[in-house]
């Protein structure tokens, strides 16, 4: 018996450490939908628009991200996802202008097409043997460029094309998504209790941004191509 014990533990471990980061993931998107849902049924996303709510909100969402990143060391898994928790509320605030542009029914279609894209890229990332960190790295970096290219195009009133910046960015996040995964499945291992927690909650936040990033590309090429129309 403790034979079996010892060699079933760690893939039962890594398994429960898994379930705890998507677990953790699929409830970040809740939390967002229900906050931008309920903003733009109500109405009230258009009184949290005077003043300066939205710069506090983005401010909030870096000092939050900043926060989460810096407490994997020092912080305890329950802060942690009460960060995350926080995090999911304040863009879930953020978002509901997408809702106010594109309307439900766009909404809802990109929503359904990137969780399709999505559960794709988890397979590929659990199943694939090549070592993707390379691709991850080419990634960030190819984000970063995208990121300061559209802070360019926005600061000299340069104008783009968002299509082309969305597929761009899709690509970006098809490869960060893949590699999370892996890095997720990998992080999982010989892991139990707190650090679990830990890496569990940390990982969740990585993926539930990868998610997010892509459903707003999705969302976007959507709604181009109906303006279109």
């Amino acid at each position: 018996m403790p034979e079996y014990y010892n060699a079933y533990s760690p893939a039962q471990e890594k398994r429960n450490g898994l379930i705890k980061t998507f677990s953790w993931m699929f409830f970040g998107l809740l939390i967002t939908a229900a906050t931008s849902y309920i903003l733009y049924a109500t109405g009230l996303f258009y009184t949290l628009l005077s003043g300066p709510i939205p710069l506090l909100l983005v401010i909030a969402q870096f000092g939050i991200v900043i926060a989460f990143s810096s407490s994997m060391q020092r912080a305890s898994a329950s802060t942690m996802k009460l960060l995350f928790i926080a995090y999911a509320i304040t863009l879930g605030v953020s978002m509901t202008s997408i809702c106010v542009v594109y309307g439900l029914g766009t909404v809802s279609i990109a929503f359904l097409v990137s969780a399709v894209y999505f559960a794709c890229l988890v397979i590929i990332g659990f199943t694939t043997k090549k070592d993707l960190s390379k691709i991850g790295t080419l990634c960030i970096a190819g984000l970063i460029a995208l990121i300061l290219s559209q802070a360019i195009m926005l600061l000299f009133r340069v104008p783009g094309t968002t299509r082309l910046l969305s597929i761009v960015g899709l690509l970006i996040f098809t490869g960060l998504t893949a590699w999370d995964v892996q890095r997720a499945n990998q992080l999982m291992n010989n892991t139990i209790g707190e650090t679990q927690e830990k890496f569990a909650i940390f990982m969740a936040l990585e993926l539930y941004l990868d998610f997010i990033n892509i459903f707003l590309y999705i969302v976007r090429l959507i709604g181009s191509n109906s303006n279109r129309n």
